[in-house]
């Protein structure tokens, strides 16, 4: 195996490679890659940049700049880019300039598509929760 195919192969995020493929099953990589966004691209696409803060986001990094910076860094990991569709990450510091960058409306065209591929798995759930025991029970943590 050459070396390219290899570190392409290794992770340190596995549940992410998962979590991609399952993301290409929903539509969701090409839904959200469709989005319009009116900012330059260098070497990855604005769609690119939004795309990897969600993947940060499900990874649980708790600051932006740990895409970058955290002790497996999110942005040289090539096994989840390519589960994601994508040729690679950009620096955590593109991923702000890009996020800063959107306007309402681009926010809430992401938004949208976030919301027309999860909003059928959430009807799922409750229509299989109502089913089973006739009710829905929300318990909420309104702690600080």
């Amino acid at each position: 195996m050459s070396e390219t195919v290899a570190s392409a192969c290794h992770t340190e995020h596995a549940l992410l490679v998962l979590l991609g493929q399952y993301a290409q099953h929903l539509g969701l990589i090409k839904a959200l890659m469709a989005v319009s966004l009116h900012q330059q691209t260098r070497t990855f696409t604005p769609q690119t940049k939004v795309l990897e803060f969600l993947v940060a986001i499900l990874a649980g990094l708790p600051h932006l700049e740990d895409i970058s910076r955290d002790g497996r860094p999110l942005d040289q990991d090539q096994a989840v880019a390519q589960a994601w569709q994508q040729a690679g990450w950009a620096d955590y510091s593109g991923v702000a300039r890009t996020l800063q960058g959107l306007s309402q409306a681009e926010a809430e065209a992401i938004a949208q598509v976030l919301d027309a591929i999860s909003r059928p798995l959430l009807d799922q759930q409750v229509a299989q929760a109502l089913a089973e025991c006739d009710r829905l029970e929300y318990d909420g943590d309104l702690t600080g």
